[in-house]
């Protein structure tokens, strides 16, 4: 995968997961969080800095930055990101794709040729689409 870029937005273990696994295949990897870290990398702490297990397993072989793709600035960051990405991985619900300029028709608008992989509890569409979760349930 040596000359593709993927963005990472994901968080906790299903996206994080998809995009290691493409890092580990070549790809190179930009994991994108908030300022001071996502919420998934303080579970379980094993490093001196508080970073947790599941963080640093997650997140090997990527390069990382942090913004906030929901203010002014961020958001041209990340246009100029995706102009230049390959693909965006995301397990975000769809109304916060939507509400970041992340979901597919706003990528497109960037960069028509984007590839976008989602992967939400409930999927992206019917009557629980837009309920919040991440585990397995039943």
């Amino acid at each position: 995968m040596t000359g593709i870029r993927v963005l990472d937005f994901g968080r906790y273990i299903a996206g994080p997961y998809c995009a290691a696994l493409l890092a580990d295949l070549g790809a190179d990897v930009i994991r994108i969080e908030r300022a001071g870290g996502g919420e998934d990398r303080w579970v379980a702490p094993v490093a001196d800095d508080g970073a947790g297990a599941m963080f640093l397993v997650m997140n090997r072989n990527k390069r990382a930055m942090t913004l906030d793709p929901a203010c002014p600035e961020g958001r041209e960051i990340v246009k100029r990101l995706v102009a230049t990405a390959d693909v965006v991985v995301a397990n975000l619900p769809p109304e916060v794709l939507r509400a970041l300029a992340l979901d597919l028709d706003s990528l497109r608008r960037v960069k028509p040729d984007i590839i976008l992989t989602t992967v939400t509890a409930f999927g992206a569409g019917g009557p629980w689409s837009a309920k919040h979760g991440f585990d397995g349930i039943g």
